[in-house]
């Protein structure tokens, strides 16, 4: 696990609390059929494809370059 997927989870973590959505409901959202996914994503413990990110940010309703480190 690299600094980068650890902080870039903590982020996702605090954009889907702000968004009011438990892991479960954005791995819905995301068409995943169980939390798991976004649960590694949150502990920086998976790399994960571009396609899937553009998924998470649709579900969050936020524009995907957001997802991404400036």
């Amino acid at each position: 696990m690299t600094l980068f997927f650890l902080n870039w989870g903590k982020g996702l973590w605090g954009l889907r609390i702000k968004k009011g959505l438990s892991q479960t409901e954005l791995a819905f959202l995301c068409n995943d059929k169980d939390y798991s996914q976004i649960n590694r994503m949150e502990l920086g413990k998976v790399n994960f494809s571009v396609s899937h990110l553009s998924l998470v940010a649709k579900a969050l309703d936020i524009k995907t370059k957001d997802l991404l480190p400036d």
